[in-house]
């Protein structure tokens, strides 16, 4: 009996490890710009605007419109898509722009749930794309918190609260700062003005 015990305590031990074993998620913050050279074309948002992706499976997910932009959300007729991002292949150009990569420690549990959502919305997103309304970033925290790494909020609440990337962006970097995260940043080219933090 007392063997029998001890191979079930030890069983439960490795399985409460592996859950509470340490992983990361990224997070791919594009900034964004205007351009100061006539050669540069403006991009949508200005120095508001930008873009935040989620990685995923070795390349980014990304949450996007499809099809045009809602003013407001709709239930019906959803203009929106979660897209795979990889290589050159990105929703926003990053060539040579400023952008931020972030890396957030997870448990094994909280990264296998990022991944489980995301495949989900690849195939069904649950949500409209509108100009008031889900946007990249809140969609990004949506995930994050369903995810169980930040507390959940209603989808109104969340897409106030992350109406632009930049948002999502300083909370997070802050918590980077305090919690010694790591992160790469780069500065982007000198032909377009870049959003500060």
């Amino acid at each position: 009996m007392k063997g029998m015990l001890k191979k079930i305590l030890s069983i439960a031990f490795v399985c409460c490890s592996t859950l509470h074993a340490q992983d990361s998620i990224k997070l791919l913050f594009t900034y964004g710009s205007k351009p100061i050279l006539d050669s540069e074309a403006s991009w949508f948002g200005g120095l508001h605007g930008g873009h935040v992706s989620i990685s995923y499976n070795s390349a980014y997910a990304s949450f996007v419109p499809a099809g045009g932009v809602h003013v407001f959300a709709k239930k019906r007729h959803k203009q929106s898509a979660f897209i795979i991002e990889k290589d050159e292949n990105f929703a926003y150009d990053t060539t040579n722009a400023r952008y931020l990569i972030l890396t957030i420690p997870v448990s094994k549990s909280q990264a296998h749930k990022v991944d489980s959502l995301l495949q989900q919305r690849l195939f069904d997103v649950p949500y409209d794309y509108a100009f008031f309304g889900m946007r990249c970033a809140s969609a990004a925290y949506e995930v994050l918190s369903n995810a169980g790494i930040y507390p959940r909020y209603s989808i109104r609440k969340m897409s106030c609260k992350y109406f632009y990337p930049k948002l999502l962006r300083k909370q997070l970097l802050k918590e980077a700062h305090a919690k010694g995260w790591h992160y790469y940043y780069r500065s982007g080219r000198k032909s377009r003005k870049w959003e500060k933090d």
